[in-house]
């Protein structure tokens, strides 16, 4: 009897204690979600503005100095630099490189950009697990995980980690991060012939670069997207054959009619603003034009200003290419009236880079 009641009385056994795997799994996930914002995404792109290749890379200052590999910026013309929440930003500089270790400082225009920490490879242990992440073939904020499989010393004094995280092209450039969400390397390349077989170099390595003093090297102003202050590149309709510069800045992009000759001098223009919202780009496009007629009886011809202040989307950009659509009046304008003629309707565009 005692040993039956005491058995009725038994508390009943709490939640089973997480396993190391959950425990493993939900360090990932918060490695993530905490470093991914800071991996950006880097178009190399030829003198002409077309894309030549990918890479990765990861925002180490809240003004925008970038670290990656240096085989992916050493024959760039220009780049741009795309963030997780879509906003590019074009490469203006070259602050520091390494060809022997693989490693580029680069700059762009960036104001309270999410960084990454810089931690101390030395501390690093064959065995510990580490998160990769980057954009292989251009896939934005890919995950890998895996652990340190070995340290690599060679005889000229440069160091590698070796990891089981597998890496593809278009990581190159992209952090290799410990469990509490510090950068101890940087994915530099893999042994196509092995399986898991892939390196970083050291971030201790990165952080003797970024203590250089900077030995700037300007690339080129008329970038796909430039900065405040530069020229902005020049963009072709192929609906309509207007050019237009475009400006990203952030989360806005700017837009400007290049007028033709007969309108340079007046007071024509054609402007969009658009503010990112979601996966989308929309605002106003204002434009103020002059609409050419003929008088009947006097058969000269005269001129009526109008003003238009229409919504416009921009739903794709990338180095060679933004797509989008806006309202227009498809039938014209009726220029003695000054006024549309039927009704404003949704057109789409597409705008390419101006050779």
């Amino acid at each position: 009897m005692f040993f039956a009641l005491s058995a009725c009385f038994q508390q009943s056994p709490g939640p089973a204690a997480p396993t190391q795997k959950q425990l493993d799994e939900a360090s990932t996930e918060q490695v993530v979600k905490q470093s991914a914002d800071a991996v950006v995404l880097i178009f190399v792109l030829d003198s002409s503005g077309k894309e030549k290749s990918l890479g990765s890379g990861f925002v180490v200052s809240l003004d925008g100095k970038i670290v990656t590999n240096y085989h992916v910026i050493k024959d760039a013309e220009k780049a741009l630099v795309k963030l997780s929440n879509g906003a590019f930003f074009p490469m203006e500089s070259i602050l520091a490189s390494d060809a022997k270790r693989d490693l580029a400082l680069i700059k762009v225009n960036g104001k309270n950009l999410p960084t990454l920490p810089v931690g101390d490879s030395k501390a690093v242990l064959v065995g510990q697990r580490v998160v990769a992440i980057g954009s292989p073939l251009g896939l934005e904020n890919t995950v890998s995980d895996g652990i340190v499989s070995a340290l690599r010393d060679e005889d000229d004094g440069v160091s590698w980690i070796q990891t089981t995280a597998p890496v593809s092209p278009g990581n190159s450039g992209g952090p290799l991060l410990t469990m509490d969400g510090k950068v101890v390397g940087v994915i530099t390349w893999g042994i196509r012939m092995g399986q898991n077989l892939n390196f970083a170099a050291t971030s201790n390595e990165v952080s003797a670069l970024l203590s250089r003093p900077a030995n700037v090297t300007a690339v080129s102003a008329k970038t796909t997207t430039p900065v405040a202050g530069q020229t902005a590149p020049v963009w072709t309709s192929l609906v309509s054959g207007r050019d237009y510069q475009v400006r990203v800045d952030a989360d806005y992009i700017y837009t400007e009619w290049v007028l033709p000759p007969a309108l340079k001098g007046t007071s024509a223009f054609g402007r969009g603003e658009l503010k990112k919202s979601g996966e989308l780009w929309s605002g106003q496009y204002r434009s103020y034009v002059p609409c050419v007629y003929v008088d009947r009886w006097t058969g000269q011809q005269k001129a009526n200003w109008i003003k238009t202040d229409l919504p416009i989307e921009i739903t794709k950009i990338t180095a060679t290419r933004i797509e989008g659509r806006a309202q227009n009046y498809p039938e014209g304008f009726d220029c003695k009236k000054a006024a549309p003629k039927g009704q404003a309707i949704w057109q789409g565009f597409t705008w390419i880079p101006k050779d």
